[in-house]
């Protein structure tokens, strides 16, 4: 395979942890590079730490890469400047997010100047709860693209069945779609003792359904006579974390439910590597990575019926289960009832699926194809 030249326009990207794609698109980048081929991202400075260089490219083990300032971010002139300087000599443009400025207005200047192959990665921006969020807005920004995006130079990328529906929805019946589960960058596994405590992590927003768990725990006297404890980790300082935290002191639950705000790094793969399950109850996931971080560690996890998660049962990872408080407190009650040595089992089994089904650098070979593919 020819080495190609594959430009990303991003809102934000490693290092910095704002959200998922921060981590998806720097591991498919890494694993390029260790492939021949020549990623470039241009990206904003959110969520960067002050000893990022701004405002030049840099060549790095991930990519050239320009991290840039936008006065303001859901309009990153800058980004979109420096990306489109590379363009030119690049074979493939790789988006992400529909709805991102950066990412609509990148696909149809594409579609009029230059007219490279296009593959779009939707990233969950597409699922109904999240259309739902500045609605009117959304609805000019799927028109605009339906009107004005040559539909002939891209393929969507989407990670499951659900959000290729979604795709589809958006854009037509006959829309390419690229089918890619996110894989990930394997970290080394964290030698810690598994304790007595749930683990909720991620992103502190009502899609996440965080307040049908905290009611299934309030009802379960299972949980509350045990020495079990749930931690919520993940940045709390808005109106729905604070509306968590009234939950749980109205249900009485402060001395079993610790909210820990961000934990990233060393301190997050421990945490995540001591947990006897992590749970994720959201409404809907387009992937959920957390859950592969979670089976990186060797801890099993229960996922909702709204996220493409089934394959836990399959390989008895853990539990896919409906997300409402009575399903949630029936298979809290359920783990605490597991052996340790039953837990043990399930943890193996977590981390073999994601070693042997998740790993980036084992998987690079269908991005490779995918690119190709929208070449042609």
């Amino acid at each position: 395979m020819s080495n190609l030249r594959i430009v990303f326009p991003t809102g934000s990207f490693y290092p910095a942890q704002t959200g998922g794609p921060d981590n998806t698109v720097y591991w498919i980048t890494k694993a390029l590079i260790r492939q021949g081929h020549h990623p470039v991202i241009s990206t904003t400075d959110r969520g960067q730490p002050d000893t990022t260089p701004l405002n030049r490219w840099l060549d790095t083990e991930y990519g050239e890469v320009i991290y840039t300032r936008n006065p303001i971010h859901y309009l990153p002139i800058s980004v979109m400047r420096r990306a489109l300087s590379r363009l030119v000599t690049a074979d493939v443009l790789h988006l992400s997010m529909i709805t991102y400025p950066a990412a609509w207005l990148m696909a149809i200047i594409n579609t009029v100047f230059y007219k490279k192959p296009m593959l779009w990665s939707s990233r969950g921006d597409l699922d109904p709860p999240m259309l739902l969020r500045s609605r009117k807005r959304k609805k000019l920004v799927l028109w605009l693209i339906n009107s004005f995006v040559n539909k002939d130079l891209v393929y969507f990328h989407s990670t499951c069945d659900a959000e290729t529906t979604y795709i589809r929805d958006a854009f037509g019946a006959d829309s390419k779609v690229v089918q890619i589960p996110n894989y990930m960058e394997l970290p080394d596994r964290v030698s810690v003792p598994k304790e007595h405590y749930l683990l909720y992590i991620g992103r502190i927003d009502p899609k996440k359904a965080i307040e049908n768990l905290i009611e299934g725990l309030a009802a379960s006297s299972a949980f509350r006579d045990s020495d079990f404890v749930l931690k919520i980790a993940g940045s709390y300082d808005n109106d729905y974390g604070h509306s968590l935290m009234a939950q749980s002191k109205a249900a009485g639950l402060n001395h079993k439910i610790e909210f820990l705000g961000h934990r990233a790094g060393v301190e997050k793969e421990k945490l995540l590597a001591g947990a006897w399950f992590k749970i994720m109850p959201s409404h809907t996931e387009n992937f959920g990575i957390v859950a592969m971080e979670a089976m990186a560690q060797g801890t099993p996890v229960v996922a909702s019926l709204g996220t493409p998660w089934q394959i836990l049962e399959e390989k008895e990872a853990g539990y896919w289960v409906d997300n409402s408080p009575e399903s949630l407190q029936e298979t809290v009650e359920k783990i605490l009832r597991l052996s340790p040595e039953k837990v043990a089992e399930l943890s193996a089994n977590a981390l073999k699926l994601a070693r042997e089904e998740f790993s980036i650098y084992e998987n690079v070979n269908e991005w490779e194809t995918a690119y190709q593919t929208a070449i042609q």
